[in-house]
């Protein structure tokens, strides 16, 4: 039987994407399997544009779909799509061979990308698949293989502004989400724990592509970067951080039948290569601090976007205004591009970092017959040791510094910081048996302490733990940590960098830029290799090439344990003091309204902040006292107040001698800091620092008349106005009579007063005297919605009983008679209700 015209095939597919989803992917199912290589190559681009909805296509809702609302449309398109579907099977049938080629759009690549190639400085990934015009200039597509060509159409969905605009289904566990779970499936896929590779293509035996992935690098089992492997295999392995050192010709000693017999097979790894650099070109390399330094944006520019956040800074530290944390601020505010990622997106991005690590971890211990024996392990195992430092590292930490320092400071960037604070425990990823995902594993530590054979992770990604860890402390500083989420975040990263040995691992890896040697100052013994002079001094020259590879040249580095940095956690310290206090505050008004009597709460006009339960309150206060001991471990703080330097801000009513001063003193040392003025109080220069980053505050006190308070959005705008004019009235009246029923100690004028408003009295917080008020009534409290609800409850109980008007009438003068009557008998003395 002939086989089917491409024109024929093209229109079957025309149809079958009119069906339903379930029946659209068996018709499509069948007219792949009946179709030529030649069709196929027709069929594939505008079968994938129409899954993921390219080019202003509205796709297949992959990221709305889930296995909870949609379970027989979830399964069908995940088997369609998984690494052995249909969709798959034609994607290798294309490279049997290896002639047929595919356009992807140039302005689909991420902006540095983009950029590099204008300038011709043209990255390997895309090495060979551009395609230049007779003028010389670089086309608008890209040539890309199947297998390519679907990596980047998945890839560029997570990442692609129209299906970011439509949404995308809430989930929580990978598996409920149907892009989420093609995400995890094709990570297990190409990226195995277990095994020593990709399973081979079952269509026919392929050949290795002609591939800058493959034909522009050399081995993997050569050193490439500074990768790290598991502890286990370290002590064995060559990738050290030293190696590095080494001449270039011993490390190329390798013959193809080592390969062989230590089992990995180069031509299947090409497709692992393949997938782990699409997907971190594509999520990962969205904002790149390189690109911004090609185009002129140097760190040191001075624009209107950094200098205010960055001088506002060396202003409270003036120590660290040439090598200070918030040096690193002022070159990402001059991005040409600023992309932010979704919540998605960092979702993604944490698995891919913990399957990545997994991925690295699970290496074959090689076995040495020979000391004499130079013996570099698998293909399958080189590429795992080197995939994260390889592919992963450089973007990674590009991505999540645009992330700290353009993230809302809201609690969603969580997602954001547990990313990094995976990346930075390698430890505890470990394991992920047949069948099961590493990325569902449960990740429990037996063991807080981090072994000191993780010396040379921390050392190759020193970066991470230092300057992201500073740049976190400005958010901490702008934020409210007086609230259980931003005290929450605090308390995480405060718990993983407290981790016994982490913060002695650091340290040395710091003490190898040092040309003197001093003593670690947290007890634990160092290592030899590092304090030793030769490797120290090679560590040195390893870590400043990687230094000017993630931050580019002219970096200056400000040590993570230096005197401004540990001013800053002083200054953290006193935050979250502050932060206690106010909590513990919070708590105390809470629990006086709580312990109230129901007939007083329910005429009250009084409302309080019940957004926090009492147990987020505890746990807010349990949050803040750990992360002060963890912060007092990490930088070897002692509790002596007097050991923080004192900034000099000009005049300042504040006193350098610490201490505790009580009365008013102790009250204004929570306000902005001010001097007296011909008009009252007048903020200094650290006042108005400390009032615009939220470091303290005013006490907002009512200081005119409280029958002219703003209208709240739980009051009748309206009736309060008429309230007011008719209270108004009354109390010119009889303002008489209401001045002697206050004076009275009688039960009658107990009664009475429990309905008036008695003067305010005058807070010691605030310096200006108050305007006393006289007492008065006032009616307001009839214009809460509340209380009209409670009215309106009452009258359609007595309409329900069938009575009128006048009985209810004369059951609220009676509660009212009895609220003042409970009142009077409760009290000796005036009731006086603060507004």
């Amino acid at each position: 039987m002939a086989a089917p015209s491409p024109s024929h095939s093209l229109a079957r597919i025309h149809g079958a994407l009119q069906l339903p989803l379930y029946d659209r992917c068996k018709e499509i199912k069948y007219i792949i399997e009946e179709s030529s290589i030649k069709d196929l190559h027709s069929l594939l681009p505008m079968l994938l544009e129409n899954i993921f909805g390219f080019n202003n296509t509205q796709g297949w809702g992959l990221k709305t779909i889930s296995a909870s609302w949609q379970p027989y449309d979830f399964v069908a398109l995940r088997d369609f799509l998984s690494p052995n579907g249909p969709v798959m099977q034609t994607v290798y049938r294309l490279l049997v061979e290896n002639i047929y080629r595919f356009e992807f759009p140039l302005k689909c690549l991420p902006w540095p990308s983009r950029c590099l190639i204008d300038e011709g400085a043209i990255p390997v990934l895309y090495m060979n698949k551009l395609q230049f015009l007779t003028n010389g200039q670089a086309a608008d597509y890209i040539l890309l293989n199947a297998f390519e060509y679907y990596l980047f159409h998945f890839s560029y969905y997570l990442v692609n502004a129209q299906h970011l605009r439509a949404g995308s289904y809430n989930w929580n566990t990978p598996t409920d989400a149907l892009y989420i779970a093609l995400v995890e499936e094709y990570m297990n896929y190409f990226l195995p724990a277990e095994g020593t590779g990709v399973p081979p293509i079952r269509t026919a035996s392929t050949p290795l592509p002609s591939s800058p992935i493959n034909s522009s690098k050399a081995s993997y089992s050569s050193f490439q970067g500074s990768p790290f492997g598991s502890p286990k295999s370290r002590e064995a392995s060559p990738f050290s951080l030293r190696s590095f050192m080494r001449s270039g010709s011993q490390q190329q000693q390798q013959t193809p039948t080592t390969v062989e017999q230590s089992g990995g097979n180069q031509q299947e790894t090409w497709r692992s290569e393949t997938f782990l650099q699409i997907v971190a070109e594509m999520w990962l390399n969205q904002n790149s601090l390189e690109t911004a330094q090609r185009y002129g944006f140097s760190p040191g520019s001075n624009t209107s976007h950094s200098a205010m956040p960055y001088s506002a800074h060396r202003q409270r530290f003036p120590g660290m205004a040439r090598s200070s944390c918030y040096s690193y601020l002022r070159d990402a505010y001059t991005l040409p591009e600023n992309v932010l990622p979704c919540q998605d997106h960092v979702k993604v991005i944490r698995m891919l970092v913990k399957h990545v690590h997994y991925f690295t971890n699970s290496v074959r211990p090689e076995n040495i017959s020979s000391l004499h024996q130079c013996h570099y392990g698998s293909y399958w195992d080189g590429f795992k040791r080197s995939a994260m430092s390889q592919e992963i590292q450089k973007k990674l930490y590009s991505f999540l510094k645009h992330s700290f320092l353009r993230w809302p400071l809201d609690y969603s960037f969580r997602l954001v910081l547990e990313t990094w604070l995976s990346y930075v425990q390698p430890w505890r990823y470990f394991g992920g048996k047949d069948g099961e995902s590493p990325t569902h594993k449960q990740e429990t530590v037996q063991d807080r302490a981090v072994d000191a054979v993780w010396q040379q992770f921390v050392t190759d990604n020193l970066l991470f733990f230092t300057v992201l860890f500073q740049l976190f402390l400005p958010r901490v500083f702008r934020t409210d940590l007086s609230h259980p989420r931003n005290t929450y975040m605090l308390f995480r990263v405060c718990k993983v960098f407290s981790q016994m040995g982490l913060n002695t691992l650091i340290e040395q890896a710091e003490c190898a830029l040092t040309d003197v040697h001093y003593p670690l100052r947290h007890g634990y013994s160092p290592n030899k290799s590092f304090t030793h002079p030769a490797g120290r001094s090679s560590t040195a020259a390893v870590l400043r090439i990687q230094f000017a590879e993630l931050e580019g040249p002219g970096f200056q580095y400000q040590p993570l344990f230096s005197l401004e940095c540990e001013n800053m956690i002083e200054q953290l310290l006193e935050d979250i003091q502050k932060a206690k206090a106010e909590n513990q505050a919070v708590a105390a008004a809470r629990s006086t309204s709580e312990n109230q009597s129901w007939w007083a709460w329910l005429f009250s006009d009084a409302y309080y902040n019940d957004d926090l339960s009492p147990s987020e309150i505890k746990k807010t206060d349990t949050h803040l006292r750990q992360s002060e001991v963890y912060l007092r471990t990490i930088f070897n703080i002692k509790t002596d107040p007097a050991r923080r330097k004192q900034v000099a801000w000009g005049p300042s009513s504040a006193t350098s001698t610490p201490g505790p001063a009580p009365g008013p003193a102790a009250i204004s040392s929570t306000l902005p800091d001010c001097i007296p003025g011909e008009n009252g109080p007048q903020l200094t220069p650290l006042g108005r620092y400390q009032l615009m980053n939220g470091l303290r505050r005013f006490d907002i006190t009512l200081r005119g008349n409280p029958d002219l308070q703003p209208i709240r959005s739980f009051e009748c705008a309206p009736l309060v106005r008429l309230l007011h004019a008719f209270s108004t009235a009354l109390n010119k009246k009889h303002h008489a009579a209401i001045a002697q029923v206050s004076e009275r100690e009688d039960f009658v004028a107990r009664v009475l007063q429990q309905f008036l408003c008695c003067p305010v009295a005058r807070s010691h917080a605030v310096p200006a005297p108050l305007v006393r008020w006289q007492p008065r009534i006032s009616l307001r409290f009839a214009a809460s919605y509340r209380n009209m609800a409670y009215a309106a409850v009452l009258g359609a109980a007595v309409y329900a009983s069938g009575h009128g008007l006048f009985v209810f009438v004369l059951l609220l003068f009676l509660m009212a008679l009895s609220y003042g009557a409970i009142g009077a008998v409760s009290t000796r003395s005036p009731r006086h209700k603060q507004q």
